[in-house]
């Protein structure tokens, strides 16, 4: 999204609000607007052209805020790009935002889209937001200023002086991703590119607020060695369950064992940094914005099926991350097969996940070999053994594609996404699982299902990859600066 101020003096909004203005454009870096004086009638057009952090898309909506004559913010009515005029609201879309809304707003989309397409020149910014020199010139210059991005080689040139690239400035700050899974937990330093510079993993064991603490020891130990003067911006956090965004607590999950547990409170208390905590399935689908093909950039919608100790999904709606009110949305791992089947760990019977996750997998196959007197393996034994041709380790992958395969067909009829994105383990099986999936789903669909991407996850863990852009797009959205990594003592 990009805002504009249309029909309002820029020397009311230096005056009112310490700001820098540029041909009616916010990048204002401190206060909202200040009723000193009357101002003239102004409308703010915000166009939304990307998903949150996504790649650029389709334009689907736009917003306008009316500037008051008097107070510190402005009332915001969104409503779908269909005409040049706009239908009015219903009273659930207004929302009070202030400048610094608009500030956050420019910088980030801006920030994104130099990251997407660097090297990048300011008359490009221009040509693909539409907006004029003189306001992109604005914004990159702050963004230049501070140290968010810098200006690199010249582009060719069209008869003028040649345009100076844009390239995003990696080690202006780094992020710390956290994926806690049932079994195991990893850990990682990102820069902010998304790039990874060091892992680090540890056994998921013990009590919930003593494990925390052992990871943030962990972290406190990797930082201090490995990076003595970075500057850390924020800390993703991914797991399963259900998550309370705004207390950053996980509400209940049955598969860790964990409910109402404080995450963000005890991790920000110990690294000295925002933390913003987030469902792993839907940190997965997240992380497809970022680490997807550039050729799929023009798909909208795509289901995540994350394959793990449990079993959970993410959804992406016009290139947004769709988390729904309250606790979430997409908690399907947990809608029913078979009403008769094996008690789930949530107390119902069963679920999906009782049938497709990796716990499933690796229970079926065990119940053979068991039998057999044969030692107990891990999913990734159990698969390897599968790809040698091991019967017993084969037919227990297929019965798992199969249950995918059902349950995936059943929210393809619901949802119609253009993409279905499988992660976990179980993708290292590939080639034995996707003609299953494709079999399943093409019998059940009553459209096309050839229209339908059905591929493996871009990246291993990415629940993982997924945390770094949840960390930054919050980071930015809570217009926190900088920190430095400093530990609190318990």
């Amino acid at each position: 999204m990009f805002v504009e101020f249309r029909g309002v003096d820029s020397s009311y909004l230096q005056q009112n609000g310490g700001c820098d203005w540029t041909a009616g454009i916010s990048a204002c870096p401190t206060s909202p607007l200040r009723p000193m004086s009357e101002p003239p009638s102004c409308r703010i057009i915000i166009v939304h052209a990307f998903g949150s952090l996504g790649v650029a898309g389709r334009l689907p909506a736009v917003q306008s805020v009316d500037v008051p004559a008097r107070g510190d913010s402005c009332q915001t009515r969104k409503t779908r790009l269909s005409s040049s005029t706009m239908s009015e609201p219903r009273s659930k879309e207004v929302r009070m935002v202030g400048v610094n809304d608009i500030r956050d707003i420019n910088q980030t989309v801006f920030l994104h889209l130099i990251r997407e397409k660097q090297p990048i020149s300011r008359a490009d910014i221009a040509k693909i937001t539409g907006l004029r020199a003189g306001t992109v010139s604005t914004i990159v210059n702050r963004l230049i200023k501070n140290g968010f991005v810098y200006e690199g080689t010249e582009g060719p040139s069209s008869g003028g002086r040649p345009p100076k690239n844009l390239y995003i400035n990696s080690e202006t700050f780094y992020v710390l991703a956290i994926d806690i899974g049932v079994t195991d937990s990893v850990y990682a330093v990102s820069d902010f590119n998304g790039r990874i510079l060091q892992q680090r993993s540890l056994l998921t064991e013990g009590e919930p607020t003593k494990f925390l603490n052992s990871l943030a020891d962990s972290i406190e130990d990797l930082v201090s060695k490995q990076f003595p003067r970075a500057r850390f911006a924020a800390v993703g956090v991914s797991l399963p369950g259900l998550i309370d965004r705004e207390t950053g607590s996980i509400v209940s999950s049955p598969n860790l064992e964990w409910n109402g547990v404080a995450v963000r409170e005890i991790l920000q208390g110990r690294l000295n940094l925002p933390v913003f905590v987030e469902n792993d399935a839907n940190a997965a689908a997240f992380s497809e914005l970022w680490y997807g093909p550039l050729d799929e950039a023009s798909i909208q919608t795509l289901l995540f099926v994350l394959v793990v100790e449990g079993l959970g999904t993410g959804l992406i709606i016009n290139r947004e991350l769709r988390v729904g009110p309250r606790f979430g949305l997409g908690g399907f791992g947990h809608m029913s097969i078979d009403p008769n089947g094996e008690l789930c760990s949530c107390g119902r019977r069963g679920c999906w996940e009782t049938f497709a996750s990796e716990r499933a997998t690796v229970e079926r196959f065990h119940r053979v070999t068991a039998k057999q007197g044969l030692p107990f393996v891990g999913i990734q034994e159990l698969i390897a053994r599968a790809k040698n041709g091991d019967p017993m380790a084969l037919e227990s992958i297929k019965i798992t594609a199969e249950y995918l395969g059902e349950g995936i067909s059943n929210l393809v009829h619901g949802l119609y996404p253009e993409a279905v994105v499988i992660g976990g383990n179980i993708t290292a099986a590939w080639s034995i699982i996707e003609p299953i999936l494709h079999s399943r789903i093409r019998s059940k669909y009553v459209v096309a299902p050839e229209q339908i991407l059905i591929r493996p996850a871009s990246v291993q863990r990415p629940s993982l990859f997924g945390a770094i852009p949840i960390a930054l797009q919050n980071y930015f959205k809570s217009a926190t600066s900088p920190h430095t990594l400093a530990a609190t003592k318990r």
